[in-house]
This record gives structure tokens, C-alpha cells and sequence, in this order.
């Protein structure tokens, strides 16, 4: 069984913290048993104020950046280093709007291991503290991601700034890695509850999140709800006629990743892969 470590780096949730390492205990299982894939032997979830969740977000970015840069493979110019770096000046404050609606985000730490990041007054704003099955929702939503991140071992191309130059699909990541997760908190909370879990429809907002979400252009700072449908539906599909073997070749080679008109059609994928 892994082991599983959540950090109250608030120091005001310790109940939270307890509540969602027993969610991990109980979905673990669930998660593997429904994506073939391996949680990690060590799993750490950390708590954190809206500013230091915005803090931690910059910090992961600029480290996915620093590993693009260093990377011999791309022999980056400073002409296209410098509009990343400039988008990442320009984005710094936009986590400043968008904190109250982010349920959870799962990055790459320092130390080099995935961390799940989640801010209790989000889960409060957006309703997941007052509706379990919702909590329950996002932490197997946020487990699948440490799973796929144990799948894809180093290859640097799943997190990058420059996915063409890594001979990725462009813009398929994003709805392949939210989609597959969806999918799966899907099944997992379907098992625990009798039915799939929908925290949209489900759980009740606040004021403040309701707000938040109708600021012009705010759903564009994330991957849109038709993108994690469409993901998850192509995840459907292909479980459903071919099993789940064949969506967990693609996390051992970006190759197989499907391109956008693929995901929309994923039985022309199917016949790509040659299945």
C-alpha cells in the first residue's frame, strides 16, 4: 500500500488533512484497479493559503522552464526562450483571480517528486467541503495524476514549454491527461457511490466562486470543460473497444499521443496505432 502524506502547511485544517489522506486510503485502490496503472509508493497532497498556492504555482513553472532551457536536446535561442519568459511575467497575477476555482493542481516539486496542491478556502467557495462525494471526485481526479506521472517516468515532454520541438501533438496533452483523469474519477466515484460524482452540478458555490467565474476571459487561464469532456469521452471509447492497455501505451511514448481531430474521432486513433 502506499503511503500517503498530507501537509497542512496552513496549520488551520489539520481535520481536512486527516479527511483527505483516509479519501487516499480508499481510492488508491480503486484508481489502480481501474486504470492498470501504479500509485506511487510515496504520494504527498499539501494544503496551502491562496498565496502560497499562487507562490508554489509560479516556483513549478519556472521550474518546468529551467528544465527546458537546460535541456541539450532543444538548444533553445534567447529568441525563444524570451516569450516564455515574458508570459510567465504577465500570467504571475492571473492566480489571483482564478484561486477560488481551482480545485487542485498536481505539480512537480523541488525535490522532484508530483505534490498535489489544494487550497481549503477553494474546496470551501467551491462547495467540496460541505459535499464529501464531490471531495471525493477531485482527490481521485488528483491521485490518477501522480499515477500518470509514475507512468511517464523522466520523459521531459509531458511538462514543457515547447511541445512541438519535443514532437508532441500540440494542444493534446491538456485534454488527454485531464480527460484520462476525469474518466477515472468517473469510474472510482461510480464504485463508491453508485453513480459517477459531478462537483459542478452537485456541489454549491459561493458568492465568491460564482462571481469569479463569470470575469470575462477567465476560462481561458485553464483547460476548458469541453476539453475534459471531449478527453474523457475519447478515454470511454477506447477503454470500451480496446481495453485499457492501449490508452496506457501512450504514457511510455508521446508518439501516440492523439492530435486534436483525433480525440474528437478516436476510432481513426484506434486505427493509427494499428490495433
Amino acid at each position: 500500500m502506499p503511503r500517503f502524506t498530507v501537509l497542512d502547511d496552513t496549520r488551520r485544517h489539520p481535520d481536512l488533512a486527516e479527511q483527505i489522506a483516509a479519501i487516499l486510503y480508499k481510492v488508491a485502490p480503486l484508481v489502480e484497479e481501474k486504470t492498470c496503472l501504479s500509485v506511487p509508493s510515496e504520494v504527498r497532497f499539501r494544503l496551502l493559503t491562496p498565496k502560497a498556492w499562487r507562490k508554489a504555482e509560479g516556483e513549478y513553472r519556472q521550474h518546468i522552464l529551467a528544465r527546458d532551457i537546460a535541456d541539450p536536446e532543444l538548444s533553445l535561442s534567447p529568441e525563444q526562450i524570451a516569450p516564455i519568459r515574458l508570459g510567465l511575467k504577465i500570467t504571475k497575477f492571473m492566480p489571483v483571480l482564478v484561486w477560488p476555482l481551482v480545485l487542485g493542481s498536481t505539480v512537480v516539486a523541488a525535490d522532484g517528486r508530483s505534490e498535489t496542491l489544494l487550497v481549503p478556502r477553494a474546496l470551501r467557495h467551491c462547495g467540496l467541503l460541505a459535499h464529501e462525494p464531490s471531495l471525493h471526485q477531485v482527490v481521485s481526479h488528483e491521485l490518477t495524476h501522480h499515477a500518470q506521472d509514475a507512468a511517464c517516468g523522466d520523459n521531459a515532454a509531458w511538462k514543457t514549454f515547447f511541445p512541438q520541438l519535443r514532437k508532441v501533438a500540440p494542444g493534446s496533452i491538456s485534454p488527454f491527461v485531464e480527460g484520462h483523469a476525469s474518466w477515472t474519477d468517473q469510474q472510482v466515484t461510480t464504485l463508491l457511490y453508485g453513480a459517477p460524482v459531478n462537483h459542478t452540478r452537485q456541489a454549491r458555490r459561493s458568492l465568491r466562486a460564482r462571481l469569479h467565474k463569470r470575469i470575462p476571459g477567465i476560462r481561458r487561464l485553464g483547460p476548458s470543460a469541453a476539453a475534459y469532456q471531449q478527453g474523457a469521452r475519447f478515454v470511454d471509447h477506447t477503454v470500451t473497444t480496446q481495453g485499457v492497455e492501449l490508452i496506457n501505451r501512450v504514457w511510455k511514448d508521446t508518439a501516440l499521443l492523439p492530435s486534436m481531430s483525433e480525440l474528437a474521432e478516436p476510432d481513426t486513433w484506434i486505427a493509427r496505432t494499428g490495433v
